[in-house]
């Protein structure tokens, strides 16, 4: 088991890159999934890891041994020709069945909202002087690192079979917490142009404005259940309490001094309404080994002060639409999934259309670890002051070690 741990722990060492939706609100909702969830078309209520089900907070009850996951991914991104390779952190989750496999406890932590890129204007601006100032050119460098993240207690049960009922349930309280670091770098130069007329900068003088925004707050999933031996549906609800954000804001100081205690400029703090999400979700089963789902999932976003989010933009309403498919293979130690969809994101600035392919194979011929794979294919098409095309390429991959400890 430390062997498999020491393995699990190698995915959470890099860094990573964003999509261009990161740049609003807070940074881009993430999603707590496992690839066997991703394959099938980003399908949060399904997943086709048959041999530990880890991928539906209702379903986590199935599996009789204790399960630790980690899942991380790879991701290459176009963004108008221009290429970006980027790594994330997706989950981490530890799962204890009690109560003879009725019922099924864990913890997970995962990101929530994230942004950490780099942004450096490619042109000088120029800002023409009067009688008081002299003309002068600049550029700014934007860095952004971190965001909110989610701490969850989860439980999962299907102790209703005794009253004749074929109902599971999954509930799980959160945690937000986290912190997210900005720095802006702007850079003023005089200007001074050479015998040719090209434009030199001279006598660079760079302001630095960094500020930390500190979340705290609550929220709960409620995750309900229903089948028999060829129909599944799935519902998930989403509930936020209001959180707390506490801004500080350091003029003229570089992110490397905030370790000797500087004091901010300037302290605020900002609540964000609740945001919500809902998921439904029906599966049709040829038999114990294949299954078809469709799903449909939106997210209502948070509403707050313009002065926090990023850039000023507000965060993003969602919809996505899934379809998906798995089959188990060759005696059940592979499976084999594909999933299509369709994600629409959107506020009063920005319209992003993205559509994409899944791919997925699990691997359990290791007794007591899994390996789950998807590969991914799609484009983005973003409505903004100009068409931007953003292709991707990405790979997921999760690994579950479990272990019998209670009998």
């Amino acid at each position: 088991m430390r062997t498999k741990i020491v393995i699990l722990a190698f995915f959470t060492i890099l860094l990573s890159y964003d999509s261009y939706i990161s740049f609003y609100g807070s940074g881009e909702k993430l999603s707590k999934l496992n690839p066997s969830n991703i394959s099938l078309g980003w399908s949060k209520l399904f997943d086709s890891n048959t041999n530990h089900y880890i991928g539906s907070l209702s379903g986590l009850f199935k599996s009789n041994k204790v399960r630790l996951s980690m899942a991380s991914d790879f991701n290459f991104n176009s963004v108008n020709d221009n290429l970006y390779f980027s790594q994330k952190f997706n989950y981490f989750s530890i799962l204890v069945p009690i109560k003879n496999n009725k019922t099924a406890l864990g913890l997970s932590l995962a990101p929530l909202y994230r942004i950490n890129t780099n942004i450096i204007e490619n042109d000088y601006n120029f800002m023409v002087g009067d009688e008081e100032n002299s003309s002068y050119a600049y550029k700014t460098e934007y860095d952004f690192e971190g965001g909110p993240s989610i701490a969850s207690l989860m439980y999962s049960t299907n102790g209703f079979k005794d009253l004749g009922l074929d109902l599971a349930i999954g509930i799980q309280i959160n945690y937000i917490f986290g912190s997210l670091y900005s720095s802006i770098n702007h850079s003023t130069f005089d200007i001074v142009y050479d015998e040719d007329g090209n434009f030199l900068p001279t006598n660079e003088i760079n302001d630095y404005y960094t500020s930390i925004s500190s979340y705290s707050g609550y929220g709960i999933d409620i995750q309900l259940s229903i089948s028999n031996d060829k129909h599944e549906l799935i519902s998930s609800f989403n509930f936020s309490d209001q959180i707390d954000i506490n801004y500080s804001f350091y003029d003229d100081v570089i992110p490397e001094q905030l370790e000797l205690g500087v004091n901010p400029d300037q302290e605020n703090t900002y609540k964000l309404t609740s945001p919500f999400e809902i998921n439904l979700g029906y599966a049709y089963k040829f038999n114990q080994s294949r299954k078809i789902i469709i799903e449909y999932y939106k997210y209502s976003p948070y509403e707050s002060s313009s002065d926090f989010n990023l850039f000023n933009n507000s965060d993003v309403d969602k919809n996505r639409i899934s379809l998906g498919y798995y089959t188990t293979i060759f005696d059940n130690k592979f499976s084999f999934s594909s999933g299509l969809y369709n994600i629409n994101t959107y506020n009063d600035q920005l319209e992003s259309n993205k559509n994409g392919l899944t791919v997925g194979l699990g691997i359990y011929t290791i007794p007591n670890l899994s390996v789950d794979l998807c590969f991914e294919l799609g484009q983005n098409k973003i409505k903004y002051n100009e068409p931007l095309s953003e292709k991707y390429i990405n790979l997921y991959l999760g690994i579950t070690a479990a272990d019998t400890w209670f009998k």
